[in-house]
């Protein structure tokens, strides 16, 4: 009997052209671990007639969930938050560089999510993922550490698949932040981590007669962008709380990352961030740290959340 580790496990993805018709791999994704998986739901007819235990379990439905973490690098980091947010990405040269800009925002309300193949080499077998809608995406960016990443999705069905050979590495440094910058309505706050979560709030299809076994696609419902940092404690935060948490102001929130590699980095922008905490207490001997924590708001036609990627690539993500 042969034994596997994760060591050389690899996961890639690629954008559905129709939902749930499963796309070729196009991207590497720097996975660490995933958990997707099969759930099924066996029937009992719920007969009266005597027997010692369920005389049968018949095939009602197939679904399949799971949640992948990662490694953001600028070779998967487009099509991961293009998928997420759902919005078209607005692609412009800047000058005459051989950068790009991809702006990035929410898809509107009676807009559906693009769907996405997850293709995952276990060793044993290689299994694809049709179908595959991002309900949550979290990105957790601390001081002097990578950007990680992780997503919970919703999919369709599982099958064989086979691996993409020539997406096996990378060739550009992931993004991390070792020097990043976070502003609060423009002024630069020293942070020490920042976390970004967006919750698509995925409402599960229907069954139907036409579906079968599998479940049509989902849709999202309000959505929901929040974000919190913590700063080592001192007068700044006791303006923030003042300025934010016992008002109703709300704050405009930049984060910008980079990697190491020239022309290649996000910016995340918030417009209208409506502060809900500001923690600052004491507890213990250490530095005193406090937490900050919003959330985005749409507010007129701004939009509550824009991500710009900067890199060379000159054709919009998921056009």
């Amino acid at each position: 009997m042969a034994f596997y580790t994760g060591t050389g496990s690899r996961l890639q993805a690629g954008k559905e052209s129709s939902f749930a018709q499963a796309a070729g791999p196009t991207t590497l994704v720097d996975l660490t671990s995933e958990s997707i998986k099969v759930a099924v739901e066996k029937g009992d007819e719920g007969s009266l007639l005597g027997s010692k235990t369920a005389s049968s379990r018949d095939l009602l439905a197939v679904t399949v969930e799971g949640s992948v973490s990662f490694i953001l690098r600028p070779e998967s980091a487009g099509l991961i938050l293009h998928a997420a947010l759902g919005g078209e990405d607005t692609c412009a040269q800047v000058g005459e560089t051989d950068a790009y800009t991809h702006t990035i925002g929410l898809c509107d309300v009676n807009e559906a999510l693009p769907s996405l193949t997850f293709t995952i080499d276990r060793k044993a077998a290689i299994k694809r993922y049709a179908g595959c809608t991002i309900s949550a995406l979290s990105l957790d960016c601390a001081a002097g550490d990578y950007v990680k990443g992780s997503i919970d999705i919703k999919g369709t069905t599982e099958e064989s698949g086979t691996i993409e050979e020539a997406l096996k590495s990378f060739s550009i440094p992931s993004y991390r932040c070792t020097n990043a910058t976070f502003t609060v309505n423009g002024t630069t706050y020293d942070i020490t981590s920042a976390s970004l979560k967006i919750d698509n709030a995925l409402e599960s299809s229907p069954r139907t007669y036409a579906s079968g076994l599998y479940a049509g696609r989902p849709q999202h419902g309000k959505r929901a962008v929040t974000i919190n940092f913590e700063i080592p404690y001192s007068t700044e935060v006791e303006t923030l709380k003042s300025s934010y948490l016992t008002s109703e102001e709300n704050a405009s929130v930049q984060l910008t990352f980079s990697s190491p590699s020239a022309g290649h980095s996000i910016t995340i922008t918030l417009s209208h961030v409506a502060i809900s905490e500001v923690d600052a207490n004491v507890g213990g001997t250490g530095i005193l740290s406090s937490t900050v924590a919003g959330e985005a708001l749409s507010v007129g036609t701004e939009e509550p959340i824009t991500i710009v990627i900067t890199d060379k690539i000159s054709t919009p993500y998921g056009g």
